[in-house]
């Protein structure tokens, strides 16, 4: 769905226009603020609306700022140093002992399903650095 050409749902009347605002979270007791979460406004009726798009886009962002205050990798981090490594995302999750599939879901916006994972990963780049 693309905002410029989506209809309003609630007036129906004229399309929405993309928008952008900053907002501000606490996860966990830490306080973030995160510039360019999305919505849509209808200039008619004046309604805001977020798109499956935004909130694909939003939630990503809202995760990796989630992953940083975890000591966590984000996303952008995983995929630089699998492709340091120069490998696929099928290589590096055979490399970690993961399904197939499994690896792409860390360079999305899915939350890792273990710590240990992650973890894993980090060991590994701290190796990769020290031996140069």
């Amino acid at each position: 769905m693309n905002p410029e050409r989506t209809r309003c749902p609630m007036c129906e009347s004229a399309d929405l226009i993309p928008k952008k605002v900053v907002e501000h979270y606490c996860y966990k007791g830490h306080n973030f603020s995160l510039e360019d979460i999305e919505y849509a406004e209808c200039p008619k009726c004046h309604s805001e609306v977020i798109t499956p798009e935004q909130s694909t886009r939003n939630e990503a962002r809202i995760r990796d700022e989630h992953r940083k205050i975890d000591g966590l990798l984000t996303r952008a981090e995983i995929t630089q140093l699998r492709e340091r490594l120069k490998i696929t995302q099928n290589q590096a999750a055979q490399l970690f002992g993961e399904r197939v599939n499994a690896f792409s879901k860390y360079e999305s916006f899915e939350p890792p399903k273990a710590r240990q994972w992650i973890n894993a990963i980090k060991l590994r780049n701290k190796r990769e650095r020290a031996n140069g």
